[in-house]
């Protein structure tokens, strides 16, 4: 498998999505230099294969990555009057093992465990199986956890779970759904104030006490009931609900952080839930699905069968056939 790469442009926030894949480590090293950082990378299998999502915004970066056993080092060569990159990088063990070595210290990361390092400073990965790992990587010169201990253990060092759950949910949303594209600047800057604030917590909770804006999984009831009322409007947009609540843009994405989402991904899921309750009752086997799509949103039927086949393992015709036959 060669390599494949697409790169879009996200509209307004300046950010870009870009995917690749490759069986070749040196062009999977090269990719990682633009979107995270320059890396040495040793393949520790005979066949290599890796596989890449990132999205690099104004004020974050972020990647879920996966390949067979490698070792990624940055040297000291690497580093050496790059004083401009005062960079972190937070890392979620997804699958495999990954150990990590900096300054010093070191640290196994199994699977659910989270980790911290500074690319300012020298550092090695040694990853084991078939591994994927999701990073976000932001400024630290401006937190107040840069003088801190960079690497950590989630179950070690007590992160908020709550919080970093979100932040998971939030940045593989926006790595593996293509419809959340176009918010890729807003979300990647939620996410490093996110990010900031939860290890700002652990660091200094009386200094800088943080809580989330919601509990996970909630949103105020008026919010979600508002949200069911407006479902049909195809021109429901992040910016349009912001005025409906009567909040800012910013302040409408961290709510919904706050809940591991972004604006556009829970309107779409409301929708696709309120669609499959009309495929399943009485007058579902009647529905046409083109017109569906267009009452909820959707630019067409085949984004609606995308979507819904995402949301739940089906596309909508199949799932109206079955509920048709049971």
């Amino acid at each position: 498998m060669g390599l494949e790469q697409a790169n879009y442009p996200v509209a307004n926030c300046g950010s870009s999505i870009s995917r690749i894949a490759t069986n070749d480590a040196d062009i999977f090293a090269r990719e990682l230099e633009t979107s995270l950082a320059r890396l040495d990378i040793t393949s520790k299998s005979g066949a290599f294969t890796g596989r890449m999502n990132a999205c690099r915004g104004q004020s974050a970066s972020t990647a879920l990555l996966s390949a067979t056993p490698l070792t990624a080092e940055r040297t000291s060569e690497m580093v050496e009057g790059r004083t401009g990159e005062d960079i972190c990088k937070l890392v979620w063990q997804i699958g495999g093992r990954s150990d990590i070595e900096q300054a010093g210290r070191s640290v196994t990361l199994q699977t659910g465990d989270i980790g911290l390092y500074d690319i300012s400073t020298p550092y090695k990965f040694r990853v084991s199986g078939d591994f994927k790992l999701l990073i976000l990587g932001f400024s630290r010169s401006s937190h107040a956890f840069s003088d801190r201990v960079l690497i950590r253990d989630a179950d070690r060092h007590n992160l908020p779970s709550t919080g970093m759950n979100a932040l998971k949910s939030m940045l593989m949303t926006l790595l593996t759904d293509p419809e959340t594209d176009d918010e890729g600047g807003h979300i990647m800057s939620c996410a490093s104030q996110l990010a900031s604030r939860l290890l700002t917590e652990r660091s200094a909770p009386l200094e800088l006490p943080f809580k989330m804006e919601m509990d996970a999984g909630e949103l105020p009831p008026s919010w979600h009931k508002k949200i069911l009322n407006l479902q049909s409007d195809p021109d429901l947009t992040p910016d349009k609900l912001a005025q409906e609540f009567g909040i800012s843009r910013r302040s409408l994405y961290n709510s919904f952080a706050g809940i591991g989402s972004t604006p556009a991904a829970y309107i779409r899921t409301v929708r696709l839930h309120t669609c499959r309750k009309i495929l399943e009752s009485k007058t579902g086997a009647s529905e046409n699905l083109a017109g569906l799509a267009l009452d909820f949103g959707f630019k067409d039927q085949s984004h609606f069968t995308r979507a819904f086949r995402r949301e739940f393992g089906v596309s909508p015709g199949q799932f109206k056939r079955e509920k048709t036959h049971s």
